[in-house]
């Protein structure tokens, strides 16, 4: 990190495979080590594969505190403003592109079928990213040139002025206090934090995306049967005021108006139990 790279530093190499990642992502942190895997399996042979992260939320420290927990050895790059992400048409991660000695585009999508969002299998049945590799090694078209890629949204710069009465001290914070950071903080059970504005705006399109699906806040009980105290699902009211927040550019918004970050119970919240039973 902080090295300027080029693909004609790579002249040398037959194939290039260009992954996006972002340090929280669920699902880019379960396929760091299948990216470590093929680097290491395939450097003999002349494969290239650098990582980029173009998450505006990601800090250079969190990238390469995510590189040494994934022992991951190739280059892993930050992409200020997403610009290199533009180029490619990355809209997720992990998506990887794999580029020819031509240094053309024959694959891109995911890695492999194994993971997903909400499911996991024990192995995988297709590796997209191995078998793309290995056919162009081989001197053979690429069978399956593109797949659909399954990942958080890359959190991308807003390329328009920031606008509008919506913002996130006066609104936005406010609702991800009420329906988020009891599991999106720094101790929560969540992925990654929401707790601030910087990683609210990074996660936006991310959020809207499983706010509008009805994946978050997570509550599986059907409304066909009834009403229940303290449903977690989000009222149409505040996907609407988030999802203008979003078109108008995530304005920032008064620093007055920030409420005061919540508090949680640092032990339990229904009262002692008689019995604490610990699994070895």
């Amino acid at each position: 990190m902080g090295t300027p790279y080029r693909l004609r530093e790579a002249a040398d190499s037959h194939v290039v495979v260009v992954a996006f990642l972002g340090t929280e992502c669920p699902l880019a942190k379960l396929y760091a080590a299948r990216l470590v895997e093929v680097a290491n399996k395939y450097n003999d042979q002349g494969v290239t594969v650098w990582g980029i992260n173009s998450n505006r939320q990601d800090t250079p420290t969190e990238i390469a505190a995510y590189a040494r927990r994934h022992k991951i050895e190739f280059p892993l790059l930050k992409d200020p403003g997403n610009k290199v992400a533009d180029l490619f048409g990355a809209t997720r991660m992990p998506e990887v592109f794999v580029l020819d000695e031509q240094r053309m585009i024959r694959y891109y999508g995911r890695i492999d079928d194994q993971f997903g969002v909400g499911y996991a299998q024990a192995k995988a049945k297709t590796n997209f990213l191995v078998q793309a590799i290995e056919e162009l090694l081989a001197g053979k078209p690429v069978t399956t040139p593109q797949t659909e890629a399954a990942g958080c949204l890359i959190g991308r710069i807003a390329r328009r002025d920031p606008t509008g009465s919506v913002t996130y001290t006066n609104q936005i914070a406010r609702i991800l206090q009420r329906r988020c950071v009891e599991c999106h903080r720094e101790t929560g059970i969540a992925p990654f934090a929401l707790t601030s504005y910087e990683e609210a705006a990074g996660w936006a399109e991310a959020l809207l995306e499983s706010i509008s699906d009805n994946c978050m806040p997570p509550w599986h009980a059907h409304p066909a049967h009834g009403k229940f105290s303290n449903q977690a699902r989000m009222p149409a009211r505040e996907k609407k005021l988030f999802r203008e927040w979003i078109d108008n550019g995530t304005p920032t918004g008064d620093p007055a108006a920030l409420p005061p970050p919540r508090q949680f119970a640092n032990s339990w919240r229904i009262g002692e139990p008689e019995q604490i039973i610990r699994m070895p």
